[in-house]
């Protein structure tokens, strides 16, 4: 045993530090665990703020003519020829739903804010999207103000498997007010999307960053361990919380580095923490 000075990380990202007497591991299993969940609390609710991008996209391929009520206006097969956007130079059409919902009576699902959604190419292999977030806030009190875009491979994607690459980019801000920069670069692959069947397989990259506080945290996806999520595991969405396979690399400014792996496959929210001293804790997500 011997002295160490013990330093936490909390949801908020405030550091506090205490001199007490502890084994290595011990130490390093904690404050391991602390910052994981830390950014696992993030990536959760910048994926809340996909749901709305799923959303506008179920709203504009299922309208059949423009229309503006004051809170959703949607424009369909607008000529990028007469109305460029960055972005879209390739397509001849594009298709806009902008939601706008700050203003009390636009209040939707507990979301407020403005977002802009463009997407094309829908009914073939060139799908491509660009979600403009505009200070939204979700159901849980976190703000989100920067943008997704998500573009399908021709290349790799089939009638039966859909792969799509997305990047985000933007300010994350807490209920409590604390802020990080959080940005993040993924490739998808779906099979059997949208059924009781479906799998995901991820590869990621993300980084955060604090905003009033030096702090920084990046988590990389394991090469040829990409993370494996199933809808049979879970209620629908809920499988979008809990990869069951696949490992995650991270890394700080403040030098703490571990691995996350998820598991075989198996059904259960179990995931194996092992920190740069080579020792593990295993506890559910």
């Amino acid at each position: 045993m011997r002295k160490f000075l013990i330093c936490t990380v909390t949801l908020g990202l405030m550091i506090s530090c205490t001199e007490e007497d502890m084994s290595d591991n011990v130490s390093i299993e904690n404050s391991d665990k602390e910052n994981f969940e830390t950014y696992k609390n993030l990536d959760l609710a910048m994926d809340s703020f996909d749901i709305i991008s799923e959303q506008a996209s179920l709203e504009v391929q299922n309208s059949s003519k423009s229309s503006n009520n004051g809170c959703i206006s949607i424009d369909l097969l607008i000529s990028f020829a007469d109305n460029p956007i960055s972005g879209f130079e390739e397509y001849d059409y594009y298709s806009r739903m902008i939601l706008d919902y700050t203003e009390e009576q636009c209040q939707f699902d507990d979301w407020t804010g403005k977002l802009e959604y463009y997407v094309a190419g829908v009914f073939n292999q060139k799908w491509k999207d660009s979600a403009v977030f505009k200070n939204v806030r979700g159901a849980e009190g976190y703000t989100f103000d920067g943008y997704r875009v998500a573009e399908q491979d021709e290349m790799l994607s089939t009638e039966t498997i859909k792969v799509f690459d997305v990047v985000i980019d933007g300010i994350i801000t807490e209920p409590d007010g604390d802020s990080y920069r959080y940005s993040t670069n993924r490739n998808f692959l779906f099979e059997n999307r949208f059924t009781a069947e479906e799998i995901i397989t991820l590869k990621e990259s993300s980084n955060v960053e604090g905003i009033s506080q030096t702090y920084f945290m990046s988590s990389q996806s394991v090469e040829g361990e990409p993370l494996i999520y199933k809808a049979v595991c879970f209620n629908r969405y809920n499988f979008l919380r809990y990869p069951v396979e696949g490992s995650l690399d991270f890394s700080s400014s403040f030098g703490i580095n571990f691995n996350i792996d998820f598991g075989d496959g198996t059904c259960d929210k179990e995931v194996t923490l092992t920190g740069d001293n080579g020792e593990s804790i295993v506890f559910d997500l």
